[in-house]
């Protein structure tokens, strides 16, 4: 009896599990029927391809270097400072005298700001101080192999010398950049017409495209590569799009204008054993400094001496066999503004012969940066529209109106597009060519200005999008 009992229990309990097991599915149902009407439309599964052919296609051609670019250093080494920089002055001008003797004129070459740059060695765990280096480097342009494989024999027979080096590029390479642009999209179209053949179909016209496209601006060899690719998406016969067509490029100009001001910024840097003195002998040499700036006619306006510190040396400021009894560091810059070059050229040789104080860096820069940088937008925006007209007829149509530009550059994450790699879509501020974060070297009177820079590099990014008709 009790079996029986038992049997009844069970089929009961299976039936009731049976009917929560439909009450729940039904459930689920609606909730998923409710789910899905509320999310309109259904978002499209992540990754899928928009409608169309989608291509990409790559060319390359080498051309030969028409310019020859030489560069090279001079490095002259002493324990004295005054010592390293006369030999560089005096190595200068074996260089142009060579140069002249190769018949390069003053435009055919250019002479970046020298330095002198402590050097150390370390040993057993201390820094010791070994002496100067003064360097300067030095960029020829020569208009054959010949000529630039005779400069580089002669510089061989220079122990001042270091670091020769001789690459080519193209003087002007726009026309072949847009052959192999235009080379480029060809082959995307024929890709594309494979492509949609073989899955029973037609290719019709490009919906959208964009690319990039690069001049190689040295290359190590006689010739320079020019290479595009391009990335297109075509429509497919029966398949309906908007009907219109669009390019998108970038482009990045970089041009050099002649500076029309300079800054010089120097560090004054006392050590001692009181604080008081520092702060004194501080403001004794800043007056030197400031002094020294008002006779070359610089007004009081144009020099600015920032905040002094003072503080407590690190152990691995000390070296050599100096005193550790002078813990303290008294630090303090002044920045100057010149308008004129031969100014601040005598103001570097004026401060370099002062103790205690070291030039930091000497900057050329340009008062009209902003008038300047319209003139560089305006060449990047004709390049930009001649790249996208060269992909429109690369396509077998042509270039219709502009429908956005900007300035912004777009995150592709060191991708590239038309005319610019994404990396460099950084807008930098106009810059010149000056040494790092050490002392700068100078020269006798006559030869200061040669230690400065004068050319100014402005840059100007444009991201242009068009219609393809």
């Amino acid at each position: 009896m009790q079996n029986k009992v038992s049997y009844v229990v069970i089929i009961v309990l299976a039936f009731v599990c049976l009917v929560l097991s439909l009450s729940i599915g039904r459930a689920s149902d609606v909730a998923a029927q409710t789910n899905v009407s509320s999310l309109d439309p259904v978002p499209e599964e992540e990754g899928l391809p928009s409608a169309g052919v989608a291509v990409s296609s790559e060319e390359k051609k080498n051309f030969f270097a028409d310019e020859y670019v030489t560069s090279f250093k001079m490095v002259l080494k002493d324990k004295n400072k005054d010592v390293a920089y006369k030999r560089l002055n005096e190595s200068r001008e074996k260089i142009l005298a060579l140069l002249q003797k190769h018949s390069v004129g003053p435009q055919e070459y250019e002479l970046l700001s020298s330095s002198l740059e402590k050097e150390w060695d370390y040993a057993k765990g201390k820094r010791l101080f070994l002496g100067y280096a003064a360097s300067q480097m030095v960029k020829v342009v020569s208009h054959s192999k010949q000529e630039s494989d005779s400069l580089e024999f002669d510089l061989t027979g220079f122990a001042f010398i270091d670091n020769v080096s001789t690459q080519s590029r193209l003087k002007n390479a726009e026309a072949l950049e847009v052959d192999v642009i235009k080379s480029a999209c060809k082959k995307a179209s024929r890709l594309a017409e494979v492509n949609a053949r073989s899955v029973g179909t037609k290719a019709g016209k490009v919906i959208s495209v964009e690319g990039s496209s690069e001049v190689e601006k040295l290359s190590s060899s006689d010739s320079v590569e020019v290479s595009a690719s391009v990335s297109a998406t075509l429509s497919l016969d029966g398949v309906e799009n908007d009907g219109k067509s669009y390019v998108r490029v970038t482009q990045i100009e970089n041009k050099k204008f002649l500076a029309d001001k300079f800054v010089v910024t120097a560090n004054i840097v006392f050590d001692g054993t009181d604080k008081e003195t520092l702060f004194k002998q501080m403001g004794a040499r800043r007056g030197d400094v400031v002094q020294m700036a008002k006779d070359l006619g610089v007004a009081e306006s144009e020099i600015e001496a920032q905040s002094m510190t003072l503080r407590k040396k690190q152990k691995y400021e000390f070296y050599g066999n100096e005193s550790q009894k002078k813990a303290f560091r008294a630090i303090q810059r002044i920045v100057v503004n010149f308008t004129s070059k031969d100014a601040a050229g005598a103001f570097l040789d004026g401060i370099v012969g002062l103790e205690n104080v070291n030039v930091y860096k000497a900057e050329p820069v340009l008062k009209n940066e902003d008038s300047l940088r319209v003139q560089v937008t305006n060449i990047a925006g004709k390049k930009a529209m001649a790249r996208a007209k060269a992909i429109a007829e690369g396509f077998d149509g042509s270039l219709g109106k502009v429908v956005a530009v900007s300035n912004k550059p777009a995150d592709e994450f060191g991708m590239t597009v038309l005319g610019a790699r994404a990396n460099d879509f950084s807008l930098r501020k106009a810059r010149g060519k000056y040494a790092p974060a050490y002392d700068l070297l100078s020269n006798s009177p006559q030869e200061s200005k040669m230690n400065i820079a004068d050319s100014v590099s402005v840059s100007a990014y444009l991201s242009v999008m068009a219609e393809i008709e």
